[in-house]
């Protein structure tokens, strides 16, 4: 009778080599990363990175929008009518609006208030305001799209929504307002308030609004960072 040699790990395919990794106990599965050449691989990096002690000028900003259009129920899309800003450490503030006719038209859009905006944000060293970071500034990128303007590619943002970790902290503006006791607060409108403001000439009580926003938003901010609420300025990319 032919003696059979000993099969060696070495002579088997490679699928059924045993493998020397450990096992995965329960559901408690091993999750380390890939390792090459010793090195653990690391992750793409996230959007918000952190950023060193600022240097320059912070600009506070706010837009005011509504809804134009209902094609996909699960998307609305934004008009911007009309935007703000004032610059951290001045008391100045500055609004522009697109007015009814600039409501679909191009002119008055672009140049009358958009593009007066996006120049001011080119000057800034950061941006700071309230949900910029998933609201505002993804809005402006898209109506700068749309109006064939230069759309912001890269920003040094401060978002008052980065607070530090919290559960069951509500952190809407005007919550926030009351719980620091600011001394200002932004014009309070109901449906109806809205509905009359954009039937005025001139959009006076829009503008009031919008600038009313970014007054309290520069005292609810410099009272964050008095606390050590507010988290470091990040970096921001379309």
């Amino acid at each position: 009778m032919k003696r059979l040699a000993p099969i060696s790990p070495s002579t088997l395919p490679p699928q059924t080599v045993p493998s020397t990794e450990p096992r995965s106990v329960g559901r408690l599965s091993r999750l380390s990363l890939p390792v090459i050449s010793g090195q653990v691989t690391r992750r793409p990096p996230s959007k918000l990175q952190p950023l060193p002690a600022p240097n320059g000028t912070i600009l506070d900003l706010d837009i005011e929008t509504v809804s134009a259009g209902f094609d996909d129920p699960e998307w609305v899309p934004q008009k911007i009518t009309c935007v703000a800003w004032s610059w951290v450490g001045e008391d100045g503030v500055e609004s522009r609006i697109c007015g009814p006719d600039g409501l679909f038209g191009r002119p008055e859009r672009r140049a009358e208030m958009l593009a007066a905006l996006l120049e001011q944000i080119g000057k800034a060293g950061t941006l700071t305001g309230h949900n910029i970071a998933r609201f505002d500034l993804r809005i402006i990128n898209a109506e700068a799209m749309r109006l064939g303007l230069n759309p912001v590619r890269r920003a040094r943002v401060q978002d008052t929504m980065r607070l530090v970790r919290a559960k069951g902290f509500k952190k809407g503006q005007d919550n926030l307002g009351l719980l620091l006791r600011v001394q200002d607060e932004k014009m309070a409108l109901p449906w109806q308030a809205w509905q009359d403001a954009y039937d005025e000439d001139g959009w006076a009580t829009i503008r009031q609004r919008c600038e009313s926003d970014v007054v309290m938003h520069k005292q609810i901010r410099a009272e964050l960072l008095s606390r050590g609420w507010l988290r470091p300025a990040v970096e921001w990319h379309s």
